[in-house]
């Protein structure tokens, strides 16, 4: 330590003779308060340095330390209230307990300088240089921060309660524990910043980013979360219960045992998004654990393919769309497309296709794969045009599908009826032993059978459920809902004492209204083969068909499925009441 204070005159430092600096024996008495101010004016011409000083329990309220330097100093339980450092360097000092209310920081140099549980109530920072700055422990609520660079900032467990930050930088700052309640971070960028066991309730965050930062343990529920830029960042076991995350991207984000309970996704794009396990109920009891890439497919917006056309395209080219979508569909097994429009653009066509299954494809490279073979194929389509044999051929086949079907369409426009057919997947529940429960049993089963279903159907987006009595009936628009959805059902029936049976079939069903129940009702093969497959089951058992068993291992590794050799109890189309058949019992693997 340099128990010396040196005055350096600028006419000693400009002559080229040589001056011995002045040393002190007792440097610390200068900071008396009776000593320091004729002293100061009596060295005002001085670059007036203290260096690795210790400073304890000194009163230096209202002294002016104006163009002193601090450097590297440790000040403890010092009374700092009104002082003024306009234009000192406090370059790597550290203050512990120190009351610096109402002082003066002007112009300020605090690079790698400390503030530890320290009061800085109406400090006035203008135009202060923060860099890699440390404030940790220390009430900040009632600061303008808005005048200061807080970008790198540690700001450790301090409170910025009801503080406006809106538009602020605060990349890579440190704000690891920090209470933010109620303040205002719309706009506010956090790239690379650390925000871990934050508090942010009834924090406005709309539009935020935070790119590659850390906000593992922050509570994020019931936020407004629209817009907001999650990119890369780690929210490991983080708290979204009824945040509205709609048109936020959380593309590449670590979300694995976050709570996703009744929260808003409408818009929002998970591509590469990380979830090895994440829970879906109020009291984040029941895990749902994802296989690599499986929570994107699961519940990723639907991907849209626009496909630029630098021509308008003719009737018989539009025609042709279907064979396209067909030939895509073909080059990426799994893989299910629609055309969603098709509309003129400056400059040509836009044809936008949409992805309803990913298949075992990673989205990006879906992306990247279609636009690939569908830009060979608009080559093909362009050619088309110079050769006119082929295009007069192509005509006159499109005009003979016309001259075959449409009368024959006309036909069954007139007899239509409101019949609708679908492909779904059917789950078909029974439960055992229902006949030899008494009435007031019956009436309380029941009752906690349908109170247990209600939430687990709407979590996997179940549609036409159908309660009768002791079983339901739900159809999924995805084989792989359906039998992650009856997994749930088991796990949760079995442990409430219930004996059930699942089966599920995947085909077409049609959809009609029942007029007794004067609401929508299934019809067709699925919906019986369904009832056929759950009735071959035994208790806690979950059977499947072939179909579902195909669709389902294209979008899930979390099940194996053990074939089995099984007789039909009632017949069903060609097939007669103890046939044999093939069908599958649904395990699921062990995570390890």
């Amino acid at each position: 330590m340099l128990n010396t204070i040196h005055t350096l005159r600028k006419n000693q430092v400009e002559s080229s003779t040589y001056i011995e600096p002045v040393v002190l024996s007792e440097p610390l008495a200068l900071l008396d308060p009776v000593i320091w101010p004729g002293w100061k004016q009596a060295n005002k011409n001085s670059d007036i340095v203290f260096e690795d000083e210790d400073f304890h329990d000194l009163e230096l309220s209202g002294l002016d330390f104006s163009n002193v330097q601090f450097i590297n100093c440790h000040f403890y339980h010092c009374n700092l209230r009104g002082t003024s450092f306009i234009s000192a360097d406090l370059t790597g000092s550290e203050f512990t307990h120190c009351d610096f209310s109402r002082a003066k920081l002007i112009a300020t140099k605090l690079e790698l300088t400390s503030f530890r549980k320290c009061l800085l109530n109406d400090v006035n920072f203008l135009t202060a240089s923060f860099k890699k700055t440390m404030i940790v422990n220390t009430d900040l609520s009632c600061i303008d921060l808005q005048s200061i660079d807080l970008r790198g900032i540690n700001l450790d467990g301090c409170d910025l309660r009801k503080q406006n930050l809106s538009g602020k930088d605060l990349s890579n700052a440190s704000l690891q524990r920090v209470d933010l309640r109620g303040a205002n971070l719309s706009k506010a960028i956090f790239n690379d910043a650390d925000l871990s066991s934050a508090l942010l309730a009834a924090t406005i965050l709309k539009n935020a980013q935070f790119r590659n930062a850390n906000l593992s343990r922050v509570n994020l529920s019931s936020l407004d979360l629209s817009g907001v830029i999650f990119e890369s960042a780690n929210l490991k076991s983080c708290d979204l219960s009824g945040a509205n995350l709609s048109d936020a991207n959380l593309s590449k984000a670590n979300i694995t045992d976050v709570t996703l309970f009744n929260i808003n996704s409408i818009g929002w794009d998970i591509s590469g998004i990380r979830c090895e396990f994440a829970y879906w109920d109020q009291d984040s009891n029941d895990k749902t654990q994802y296989a690599p890439h499986e929570f994107e497919r699961m519940y990723a917006e639907c991907l849209t393919i626009d496909l630029k056309y630098d021509f308008r395209l003719t009737n018989t080219e539009i025609a042709t769309l279907p064979i396209l979508i067909e030939h895509l569909q073909a080059c990426h097994w799994g893989v299910s497309l629609r055309l969603r429009s098709v509309k003129d653009v400056a400059g040509g066509a836009l044809v936008q296709l949409v992805v309803d299954e990913a298949g075992s494809f990673a989205i990006e490279d879906l992306e990247t794969s279609l636009k690939e073979e569908a830009s060979r194929i608009q080559n093909a389509q362009l050619s088309l045009r110079a050769d006119r044999k082929m295009q007069k051929e192509l005509k006159e086949a499109v005009a003979g599908i016309k001259d075959r079907f449409w009368p024959r369409l006309l036909e069954l426009a007139a007899e239509y009826e409101i019949d609708q057919i679908r492909n779904f997947s059917v789950l078909f529940i029974d439960l055992k032993d229902f006949t030899q429960w008494n009435d007031a049993t019956i009436k309380e089963k029941l009752s906690l059978f349908r109170g247990l279903l209600k939430p687990i159907l709407a979590r996997w987006n179940a549609s036409y459920p159908n309660m009768e009595g002791d079983s339901l009936r739900a159809t999924f628009k995805n084989a792989n809902a359906a039998v992650e959805c009856a997994w749930m059902v088991r796990d949760v029936l079995m442990a409430a004492q219930f004996e059930l049976r699942i089966g599920i079939d995947l085909g077409q069903v049609t959809i009609v209204h029942n007029e007794v129940t004067d609401n929508s009702d299934l019809e067709g093969n699925a919906v019986s083969m369904a009832s056929r497959i759950e009735s071959m089951a035994e208790p806690g058992q979950i059977f499947v068909s072939e179909k579902v068993k195909h669709y389902a291992e294209q979008q899930t590794s979390l099940f194996h499925f053990e074939p089995i050799k099984a007789q039909l109890k009632k017949g069903i189309g060609t097939r007669s009441a103890g046939d044999w058949i093939e069908v599958y019992n649904v395990k699921k693997r062990d995570p390890n």
